[in-house]
């Protein structure tokens, strides 16, 4: 019996037993479905690795850190707000100034208007 397997884009044919199917009385039974390549001896791994060690003066250092991050991002969220603050106040002295002109432009051509018509007549 053939079953096709598709791995990494290229078709291969692995020829499987159908005995591999039924159960078996073994203990290792499950690991009856391994291939032969993957039943093989385990490779030895070493690993070598430092584990550090913490103390209550690691412990104080975090947290000071994470206490000055917070009245850091106080801070700055109030130097924003207060930013935000003063463009919003000097708009809208920006937009009095600009109407208080427009105002000054409409008297002044109301005025014109006025001693133009005292002219005529």
């Amino acid at each position: 019996m053939q079953i096709l397997f598709a791995l990494s884009n290229k078709a291969r044919k692995e020829e499987m037993n159908p005995l591999n199917f039924l159960p078996s009385s073994s203990l290792l039974y499950p690991l009856d479905f391994q291939q032969n390549w993957q039943a093989s001896e385990p490779i030895p791994l070493e690993i070598h690795y430092d584990v550090p060690a913490y103390g209550y003066k690691d412990l104080l250092m975090t947290l000071e850190y994470h206490n000055d991050l917070e009245h850091y991002d106080k801070e700055r969220r109030e130097v924003k707000r207060r930013i935000i603050e003063e463009q919003n106040r000097l708009e809208e002295n920006l937009w009095r100034k600009v109407h208080l002109l427009k105002m000054k432009e409409k008297n002044l051509q109301n005025g014109n208007f006025l001693r133009a018509r005292k002219d005529q007549i």
